[in-house]
């Protein structure tokens, strides 16, 4: 559920939630961006992982834990794959 997410994530033995969305996310743009090399999509979760524990606290629960989890690291990636194209 939600709320077990987050009481995962706010634990401070937090290593395991971490791995198991670690593995969601890596799932998750593994789908989304197939043609992407795993070592970005790699680079892409860690660095949604620190802006989702960044912001737990604005997570309203209108949606999955999991589904709000993705759209950062979604986000995240487009983002970077924005400044990529540009250099």
């Amino acid at each position: 559920t939600n709320q077990e997410w987050l009481d995962a994530l706010r634990e401070p033995g937090q290593t395991e939630a971490l791995a198991d969305l670690r593995a969601l996310l890596v799932r998750g743009l593994r789908s989304a961006l197939p043609d992407v090399p795993e070592e970005s999509r790699e680079d892409f979760v860690q660095e949604a992982l620190l802006k989702i524990l960044d912001n737990l606290d604005s997570f309203r629960g209108e949606s999955r834990f999991t589904t709000w989890a993705y759209k950062i690291a979604i986000h995240v990636a487009f983002t970077e794959l924005r400044r990529r194209r540009w250099r």
